[in-house]
């Protein structure tokens, strides 16, 4: 497989984003990205929506190459074949009480697969590698050093890339008033910014999660306290009991 940096993967979904950005029904909406739409419309991709796994680890596949998978789903009576343009998204996200946002993430990183097959046809199409079912787990594999890993992170970052491109990420910060990006993101003592931030994920159809990460990359977010609000106050109480 090829190696890619950042900067690599970024360059990679410009052109994506170029074409998705001509579509009339995005540019009715050009606060995000679909990337059910941009699946559909610009890669040529069938998406289908299907439960893949009986304990729920498994939420998106895909494959670059004709091959088999087995599914708990009834309607596909265990077999369902995955031609190398159809990609599978666990349906229960559709209904998720937490929005959107790992969904919208998921269906991007299946995309990315399939943008990074058409950039290097001759590493993924051949062989094994075409026949090889691709996985976005609920929990990653962190086997360091791994091909798996080293694949799955750069289609991470594609992904990113596709859902919040800088200058969308820009132009909501500016639309929810914190322009020059969130100095410290907190729930319980930075409401005002917390609030903004929310409004963000929400026109964006992201995580929390998802965009306080990619915020800290651009260098528009200083500390992320998401799940740490208390954090603040911790730094107080060691100072008075230093002194």
């Amino acid at each position: 497989m090829h190696y890619m940096t950042r900067s690599d993967l970024a360059r990679a979904a410009q052109p994506v984003l170029g074409e998705y950005r001509k579509l009339p029904r995005a540019q009715e909406h050009p606060w995000c990205v679909d990337p059910a739409l941009l699946a559909r419309e610009v890669l040529g991709l069938t998406v289908r929506y299907r439960h893949l796994s009986e304990d729920g680890e498994l939420l998106g596949l895909t494959s670059y190459g004709e091959t088999e998978v087995f599914l708990p789903d009834e309607r596909e009576h265990g077999a369902c074949v995955l031609d190398g343009k159809t990609v599978l998204i666990e349906e229960d996200l559709l209904f998720s009480p937490c929005g959107p946002g790992r969904h919208h993430f998921t269906l991007a990183h299946e995309c990315s697969h399939q943008i990074l097959k058409t950039l290097y046809p001759a590493s993924t199409c051949d062989g094994a590698a075409a026949r090889r079912a691709l996985c976005c787990r609920r929990h990653r594999l962190r086997a360091r050093g791994s091909g798996y890993d080293w694949e799955e992170w750069q289609t991470d970052v594609l992904a990113s890339e596709l859902l919040m491109p800088e200058d969308l990420v820009r132009r909501n910060l500016a639309l929810a008033g914190i322009p020059q990006g969130i100095e410290v993101l907190n729930p319980v003592w930075r409401r005002t910014e917390f609030a903004g931030f929310l409004r963000v994920c929400e026109r964006m159809g992201v995580s929390k999660q998802a965009l306080a990460y990619r915020l800290e990359l651009l260098g528009l977010l200083g500390r992320n306290q998401l799940y740490s609000p208390n954090a603040i106050i911790d730094i107080w109480m060691d100072e008075e009991e230093a002194g």
